[in-house]
């Protein structure tokens, strides 16, 4: 509204047209004292309505560190990784990490049990902050979720009976193989080994209890688990010789669009690497060293 100066006001007016003026200048008055009534209740509802969209988009972050708790998904069925024990207390690899990662905030850790085949729904429903449970890096997961830089890597490889007749990945040609539904390695037996009967089970311990039982041929899964099965127990299974298959390298997830939480989790990793923490884990777990393109 333009605000009239005063010297454009009439300094006189005549007896004659005087009510007609007034009456004009009331006119003008209610229009712009409505006009300017109308421009801050709307100001008032666009800032109520930023206040609210910026509540519901809020951080992970800033959510975690107001509620002194960090909700982790985790394995718990994935030896070296992450299992949980006879007290049940959780222990492994991602398990290390995850408790490192609570402690860096200052927050209690809430560990959310999962399978391969929730991580991503756990995460996009937010019934998790974050997944650390042996999650590769994938292009076809980059399209559902958001993951950070790589924190280790491992290749897929198959593990047979210690006396089983199988010898070289082209002796699994129509044997039983088992593997965790929505794994990396059932991606591998659907795409390279279609000659292979896959054996589908929910859980990596299901996987392996299969071939304990003799249910299975074989069993594919990350190196790092199926070496330190063959560790604890070389008598009964051994590795099947051929190199690793598809080299993975495993990151945290998240769900899209908080940069902010992306931006910690990113800083976590590198500074646990770099303080040989990872290393140290590893380690412990695996008996293996971290790769150099990681440190």
């Amino acid at each position: 509204m333009t605000v009239q100066k005063p010297s454009q006001f009439p300094k006189t007016v005549s007896i004659a047209g005087g009510n007609d003026m007034l009456r004009k200048t009331s006119k003008i008055l209610v229009v712009g004292g409505l006009a300017a009534a109308l421009v801050l209740t709307g100001c008032t509802s666009t800032s109520t309505g930023s206040t609210q969209e910026a509540a519901s988009s809020q951080s992970h972050l800033a959510k975690i560190l107001d509620k002194k708790s960090l909700r982790v998904a985790v394995s718990a069925d994935t030896p070296g990784f992450g299992v949980v024990d006879a007290t049940g207390k959780y222990q492994g690899f991602d398990i290390d990490l995850a408790n490192a990662l609570a402690e860096s905030l200052g927050v209690q850790i809430e560990y959310v049990t999962t399978t391969n085949e929730s991580r991503i729904p756990l995460l996009l429903t937010d019934k998790a902050d974050v997944v650390i449970a042996t999650l590769t890096a994938t292009n076809e997961r980059a399209r559902q979720i958001e993951m950070t830089m790589p924190y280790a890597a491992s290749g897929q490889v198959f593990m047979v009976p210690a006396d089983s007749p199988i010898r070289s990945y082209s002796d699994l040609v129509g044997k039983t193989v088992a593997t965790s539904r929505g794994s990396t390695g059932e991606q591998i037996l659907q795409k390279d080994f279609a000659t292979t009967k896959i054996g589908d089970f929910n859980t990596v311990a299901d996987s392996i209890q299969a071939i304990k039982s003799g249910k299975v041929d074989a069993v594919i899964e990350e190196t790092p688990i199926l070496a330190s099965l063959v560790k604890e127990d070389p008598s009964h299974f051994r590795i099947l010789s051929g190199t690793d298959l598809m080299p993975v390298l495993f990151s945290m997830g998240i769900k899209p669009g908080d940069q902010q939480w992306m931006n910690y989790l990113n800083t976590f990793i590198r500074n646990y690497n770099v303080s040989g923490a990872n290393q140290n884990s590893l380690r412990h777990w695996f008996g293996l060293d971290m790769p150099a393109f990681l440190k």
